[in-house]
């Protein structure tokens, strides 16, 4: 830590002491995805393999297990459970660790974005570490810590490897793209882009080192989960499921299952599952086209609106006062981010026209796209959170300040608000019942 000035080692042990009194505090047992998650890496450390239910570990074709986000987190789980056994709060204190590692990631990306600029490198690491939603998600079971960890240490090696065209650092940040791919398979889209951006500058061989590591990793789970369930799966199955929840008549956009798609999902096989999921999103989109459009112009103002703040968590709702704080703190520092990261973009893309500007404008242009199409929750939304961190600390430190783009950031942000609250009224009331009336 000599490296680092005092007040950043400051920001980050607030920022690991804040996360690990939290999860200390409400110690919120694994529910939903987070069960699913537990579950798969305590069976994989007592050697039932990938699955969700034990009883079907000679079985696995009929496990929903595949159907998970992972592998990434659910091996996670499986390596901290096997050398300290079946206790979340080791996992608590790892997500801690974590969020203060990523804090440091972010400082030190910001420091070769804008190496004459130090504050800026202090605010992003503020904007970031102290952001409520990352906070109240580092006390569950969840992959966003994990693979918030992994997404930043690939942006940091590739922009290390745009300075001085190492191909160690092209390698490794091969790595960390392909554990961050395992953990959520957004990140492919990132590393697709970069390798594009390698051969269009003809530097071939750093697309080599770039892509070999997630070619094995990512390839050697691909070819077993394929064999293994008979069917083509990158990383998890849940894909075409995921789609055609977020895409059929009557979806809002979020992870709302019409009573067909539960009907479905309990009666057939993954395998058959997938294949139907596959068949009613095309159906949809041939058949209803211009629904289909308004559902994906009804997600992107889903995607960016600010009465999704993240508290809406059933372990803080047996916590009214505390659930009152966590949603007015999401929001106000969810808004701020927002308007002061899309002002900083904005501005930076009209003064930086270098290539590291560039290519982290890109990623977190595809942020949103790579979720967009698919199903729009709250906390599919965090791999944005780091970047508008990053460009909201440049719009603060830079001088002058050019207020235009605080007003064209704040009404983009408006106009999504608005549309989400009216088209998706009656989501947004039941959340606000479930707050007032718990």
């Amino acid at each position: 830590m000599k490296q680092f000035p005092r007040s950043i080692v400051w920001v980050v042990l607030c920022v690991v002491l804040v996360s690990l009194s939290y999860s200390a505090y409400y110690h919120d047992r694994p529910r939903v995805d987070a069960a699913a998650y537990d579950k798969i890496g305590w069976n994989l450390t007592r050697g039932f393999g990938y699955i969700e239910d034990e009883a079907n570990a000679l079985s696995p074709e009929k496990d929903w297990g595949i159907n998970r986000l992972g592998p990434g987190y659910e091996f996670f789980l499986a390596f901290l459970y096997g050398i300290f056994g079946h206790h979340y709060w080791v996992v608590y204190i790892f997500h801690a660790l974590l969020r203060g590692a990523s804090v440091l990631i972010v400082y030190r990306v910001a420091a070769l974005l804008f190496p004459s600029m130090p504050s800026v490198w202090f605010w992003a690491a503020v904007l970031f570490g102290f952001s409520p939603d990352l906070i109240v998600v580092n006390g569950m079971l969840l992959t966003e810590t994990l693979f918030l960890f992994l997404f930043l240490c690939s942006f940091y090696f590739i922009l290390r490897t745009f300075s001085n065209g190492g191909l160690k650092d092209a390698g490794v940040a091969g790595l960390f793209f392909a554990l961050a791919i395992l953990t959520r398979p957004t990140a492919l889209l990132v590393l697709v882009a970069t390798a594009l951006i390698f051969l269009w500058k003809q530097r071939v061989r750093l697309a080599v080192a770039l892509v070999i590591t997630p070619l094995i990793f990512v390839g050697s789970w691909s070819l077993f989960a394929t064999i293994r369930y008979d069917r083509f799966i990158l990383t998890t199955g849940v894909g075409a499921y995921d789609i055609w929840v977020g895409n059929h008549l009557g979806a809002s956009g979020g992870f709302e299952k019409a009573s067909d798609i539960q009907v479905a999902r309990n009666s057939i096989g993954s395998k058959e599952l997938d294949a139907v999921s596959r068949q009613k999103y095309f159906e949809f989109l041939t058949q209803h086209p211009f629904a289909f459009l308004e559902l994906q112009i009804r997600k992107t103002a889903l995607y960016f609106s600010l009465v999704r703040p993240g508290g809406f968590w059933i372990g803080l709702w047996d916590y009214p006062i505390q659930l009152f704080f966590t949603l007015m703190y999401s929001f106000i520092w969810t808004a701020i981010l927002f308007i002061l990261g899309i002002a900083g973009a904005l501005m930076l893309f009209k003064e930086r026209r270098d290539l590291k500007m560039r290519f982290m404008l890109t990623s977190a242009l595809l942020q949103p796209i790579s979720v967009i199409p698919i199903i729009v929750e709250t906390r599919y939304r965090y791999s944005l959170f780091p970047l508008l961190a990053l460009f909201g600390a440049y719009f603060l430190v830079r001088r002058p300040i050019i207020f235009k783009y605080v007003f064209i950031a704040g009404m983009a942000i408006l106009i999504a608000t608005a549309y989400d609250t009216i088209f998706n009224y009656a989501d947004i009331v039941g959340k606000i019942d479930v707050f007032l009336f718990p």
